[in-house]
């Protein structure tokens, strides 16, 4: 196994010290956003100090398995984070395999290097992601039904009736976001001046009224009137495909995606904002979110299997007993929640907290045991088969 340590990405949305509780992080008195576990150039591990995409690199067979290396050519195919949500994150979209290549193609000849701040497409790869809560979280994700959207918009008042007259059925809630996005200068004004009026009520309005207090004049706050807004409760999770609005607003997660760092955002960020390519990548109709609550495959064992090969989590919660770790063909890597946690193969033993996570070579996870009392999040690939 190779211990691996990990960056914490100070991104403005994340709380104080907010990964602390979580996963052990120091207090540092600064902003703790996302834990990054993986091998992706923009933050990648280190096992005693070597950066993980050039351990992979040096030796892809031995690190990633043959099937993994076939599939997936001599990268880590998936990016495990710890999300620690004191804000909202931007409004945004993830692009397929095609869009990716294509739009990492074009502003490579654009001449655009890749830490431009109006940069979109970090690598050539998709970024397929679940999310699983691990206290409650707010998200916003896939579109409310038209008729329920409808309404919402036309309670808020006259300004609010040209988007309510789009939205009849979940086709054209999709429309009315195509609009909210595009609109003329003069429109997003108005539109932005009602979200700010929200008002008291129901979760909806008030994370309207929320979401135009902390990005004022963005007309993107009424997401909420037009996006599913759920909390999800502990260990529920989401599948979010490729060109699936979505939005998270608060709370904590983990996070386990196809390893891409491509995000295309439309609003509700101080970040760059592409409205254009956002609606070019809009999911057709009919694209939606799947829920994971995750399946019971074992005492203590619960697997979040989305419909693509790139990733596969399991949440095991081991307690004082050992535990065999989830066996497969390729790499696993493992982080601890809610407290401290112990990864063995034969006599090799690591611990999990601080901070700290694991990657498990393809030829040890039949042998790998858990123990906690920590939860563990434990990531791979999918059925490469699919």
């Amino acid at each position: 196994m190779l211990g691996l340590a990990n960056r914490i990405q100070p991104y403005a949305w994340g709380p104080v010290d907010g990964l602390a509780p979580h996963v052990g992080a120091p207090r540092t008195g600064d902003a703790q956003a996302e834990l990054w576990i993986g091998a992706h150039p923009a933050a990648p591990s280190t096992a005693d100090g070597r950066p993980l995409d050039g351990l992979v690199e040096d030796d892809p067979e031995a690190l990633l398995g043959p099937e993994v290396l076939a599939r997936f050519g001599p990268r880590l195919p998936f990016l495990l984070k710890v999300l620690a949500i004191g804000g909202p994150l931007s409004i945004q979209v993830h692009p397929d395999p095609d869009q990716a290549a294509a739009g990492y193609s074009r502003e490579d000849d654009e001449g655009r290097p890749l830490d431009a701040p109006d940069r979109s497409y970090k690598d050539p790869y998709a970024k397929p992601e679940v999310l699983v809560a691990v206290v409650p979280t707010w998200v916003l994700v896939g579109f409310r039904p038209g008729s329920d959207a409808a309404a919402r918009l036309r309670a808020l008042g006259p300004d609010t009736e040209t988007l309510a007259d789009l939205v009849v059925d979940q086709t054209d809630a999709r429309r009315a976001l195509v609009h909210l996005l595009t609109a003329p200068d003069e429109e997003r004004a108005v539109l932005a001046a009602a979200a700010a009026r929200a008002g008291a009520g129901d979760d909806a309005r008030s994370w309207t009224r929320r979401l135009a207090a902390t990005y004022p004049g963005d007309p993107t706050a009424l997401a909420p009137l037009l996006l599913d807004l759920r909390q999800l409760v502990p260990g529920e999770g989401v599948f979010l495909p490729a060109g699936v609005p979505h939005a998270y607003l608060q709370g904590a997660g983990v996070e386990l995606m196809g390893a891409s760092d491509n995000v295309i955002r439309g609003g509700l960020t101080p970040k760059h904002v592409d409205t254009s390519a956002l609606v070019d990548l809009l999911a057709p109709p009919g694209a939606t979110v799947v829920d994971l609550p995750g399946e019971g495959v074992g005492l203590g064992v619960r697997r979040y299997e989305p419909p693509v090969p790139e990733i596969t989590l399991h949440r095991l919660e081991a307690g004082s007993r050992a535990m065999p770790a989830p066996v497969g063909p390729g790499p696993a890597l493992a982080v601890a929640t809610g407290g401290p946690a112990l990864l063995s193969v034969g006599d090799q033993r690591v611990e999990l907290g601080a901070g700290r996570a694991v990657l498990v070579r393809p030829d040890e996870r039949e042998r790998c045991r858990v123990r906690g009392p920590g939860v563990v999040w434990w990531a791979t690939t999918g059925d490469l088969d699919a």
